[in-house]
């Protein structure tokens, strides 16, 4: 299993936990692409940048790690867009882009912002034709592209992509995502807390590859997962205190993130968490929510690298 972190926040922190990806020998830094962070109105005046000018400037202050769009929502921006604005943070950072799309799921974030936001099956035909636009853009410009929703017409495109300039498609889905990763990627994120049910999205990305006419071991087999934690319980609450940003303790903020689901874990149980999902045949885990603190960030690498 290797390991990435995933970041927000001002360029400055962004830069530096970048650097401890580096330092650290973490496969990738990744970012999550919002308007809106939060799940409740007083949580909206967080600051909030634009994920692909961060990777972008990535691209420039960075010299070895991957950089990561985790992900995407296709409600946000025409495939155009985004397929002309994936190869040209390609070509800054050097070949080390991964761009990753997905369906878009924060309610809010639209609502606030006036974005269309379609019902989900309406989002998820958008996906797979901004998913066969953007792959027919990197392959082959010249044969165009049509489908319900989108077209571009075949021309010889300039500049073009890198040839293993690399698509993610993430998500929970037992059929229809499986299916886009190995039709259209070169990652497959798969959303879930439990190592359990994995081999069977995987066999189905795997099948729809070679169906596709791909290599099936070419896809990268990736999780995101919550990490802040300890090697106590007391320790674990004591670092959720530390990424609290809404004035709480360390126990209110832990008791708000319970109540909403999520399962804290020490440094031992994630070890043992991670090594079923490697046994299932992730291959890389972006830990999410830990590099809120640059130091915490830096542990959590040399605690389970």
């Amino acid at each position: 299993m290797e390991y990435a972190l995933q970041v927000v926040g001002d360029y400055d922190h962004v830069l530096a936990v970048a650097r401890i990806c580096e330092e650290k020998g973490a496969a990738a830094v990744s970012l999550p692409d919002h308007y809106l962070f939060g799940s409740k109105r007083e949580d909206y005046t967080n600051p909030v940048y634009d994920s692909l000018m961060q990777a972008a400037a990535l691209g420039r202050d960075t010299t070895d790690i991957e950089i990561v769009m985790l992900v995407s929502p296709i409600t946000f921006r025409h495939p155009a867009v985004y397929a002309k604005a994936a190869i040209t943070i390609d070509e800054l950072s050097g070949g080390r882009f991964v761009f990753g799309l997905g369906t878009g799921w924060h309610d809010d974030e639209h609502k606030y912002f006036g974005i269309p936001y379609p019902d989900f099956n309406e989002r998820f035909g958008m996906l797979e034709d901004a998913l066969g636009y953007i792959r027919q853009f990197f392959d082959d410009p010249e044969q165009g592209f049509e489908s319900t929703r989108y077209r571009f017409e075949g021309v010889g495109y300039q500049p073009r992509a890198r040839q293993d300039l690399r698509i993610l498609v993430g998500g929970g889905g037992p059929k229809r995502t499986p299916r886009l990763a190995g039709t259209y990627g070169g990652e497959y994120s798969i959303a879930g807390s439990d190592p359990e049910g994995i081999a069977e999205k995987v066999e189905r990305a795997h099948t729809a590859a070679a169906a596709a006419g791909r290599d099936p071991g070419d896809l990268l087999l990736t999780i995101s997962a919550v990490t802040v934690s300890g090697h106590t319980d007391a320790e674990i609450t004591e670092n959720v205190g530390r990424i609290e940003k809404n004035g709480r303790s360390g126990e209110e903020a832990r008791k708000a993130w319970e109540d909403r689901g999520l399962k804290f874990r020490t440094w031992e149980e994630h070890k043992d968490r991670f090594g079923r999902f490697a046994d299932a045949g992730v291959q890389r885990s972006y830990l999410q929510l830990v590099a809120q603190d640059a130091d915490m960030a830096a542990e959590a690498l040399e605690v389970l690298g």
